[in-house]
């Protein structure tokens, strides 16, 4: 593939609010433009649609080739039909919790549809609904679901042991996604700012729904990625994440104040493909460098990642063996369970 930096460079620019139209029409146009890479990275990063939809908002979508056009056009329009039933059972949802006087709000990529933050709504690609609910109201809203159509998806033996931060996934035969009712934002780490009563108590209500303030989307987003999708350890950028924080400074101007070293190096990674933010959140280092190196050596890269998610999957082993040698009942459902669990550490051993 090549150095991968420059496809980023191109995928950030395209996604930006700031970079120069010009000079993107100028990349865009040479011969020697490699849209191969922007399908293959963006498929990755789930942005296909953002891509076509900022190209089309830029006025550029005719410097792509036939084929490709129809292909991104056709992508975009399904998910804009995605979304658009996303958007109706958020707001089938948002009435039932209001109607029963449960305290939420909807997180992440239905908050940001629900709230109009994109240009267009066949920008964001969705998997789950997130909602975080008051504590003390936590079980009658799961209740509250399983009584209005949805049921809890089958659970792998760690949600009996270990806590989660959110309850069992709730599937339905009667609308598009999956739900999944928060408890909390993160399993250990730890962040004031965003815990329960604080977002709860400073929620904005868009189009009927309840989100999160957009600081608070801002910081969610930001540590979603650094900390449960383990970004900072992986110390990466992704473009889904990378352009959600894109269009909330754009709208809203976030202004963060104090922030943390995660957060920082968030935005470090990010300086080095988008000038949408302010250089006050980032800085020139090590991480920022040692990225630079790794998207520029592909092959160390590859070797580095498999390294890091292998000594991952060994820490949380390790952190699994005070429970089972001190809880009988986690080790009787390890026994029943030995079968899935083999496969599941080949899997995780052949994948590094």
């Amino acid at each position: 593939m090549g150095n991968l930096a420059t496809t980023y460079q191109n995928i950030a620019d395209i996604l930006s609010y700031t970079s120069s139209k010009d000079t993107l029409e100028k990349t865009l146009s040479s011969k020697a433009f490699n849209w191969d890479n922007i399908v293959i990275e963006g498929s990755k990063h789930l942005v296909l649609p953002a891509i076509y939809c900022r190209l089309k908002s830029k006025q550029l979508t005719h410097l792509l080739p036939e084929e490709l056009d129809t292909y991104l056009k056709e992508i975009t329009a399904l998910n804009e039909h995605r979304n658009l039933q996303i958007l109706h059972q958020v707001n089938t949802l948002s009435a039932l919790l209001k109607t029963h006087e449960i305290e939420h709000v909807f997180l992440k990529g239905a908050a940001l549809i629900s709230g109009d933050y994109y240009d267009d709504i066949a920008e964001r690609m969705l998997g789950d609904i997130d909602i975080l609910i008051s504590n003390d109201q936590l079980d009658l809203a799961f209740q509250l679901l399983k009584d209005n159509s949805y049921y809890p998806i089958e659970q792998t033996l760690g949600n009996d042991f270990f806590e989660h931060k959110h309850l069992p996934r709730l599937k339905t035969d009667s609308y598009i996604c999956a739900v999944e009712l928060h408890r909390k934002l993160f399993v250990s780490y730890k962040e004031d700012t965003l815990s329960n009563a604080n977002i709860l108590a400073s929620k904005q209500t868009i189009n009927h729904i309840a989100l999160p303030s957009p600081k608070h989307l801002m910081l969610h987003n930001i540590l979603n990625y650094q900390v449960n999708d383990k970004g900072s350890l992986y110390n990466s950028i992704n473009f889904r994440s990378a352009y959600d924080s894109v269009v909330l400074n754009n709208k809203d101007h976030v202004i963060l104040g104090t922030t943390t070293k995660v957060i920082r190096k968030y935005f470090s990674i990010l300086g080095l493909f988008f000038e949408d933010f302010p250089k006050t959140y980032e800085s020139a280092n090590f991480t920022t460098w040692f990225y630079s190196y790794k998207l520029k050596h592909l092959s160390f890269y590859r070797i580095w990642n498999k390294i890091l998610k292998l000594t991952d999957f060994l820490w949380t082993i390790m952190g699994r063996i005070p429970h089972f040698i001190k809880n009988k009942d986690y080790r009787t459902a390890l026994l029943k369970d030995r079968s899935r669990i083999i496969k599941y550490i080949r899997s995780v051993l052949k994948n590094t």
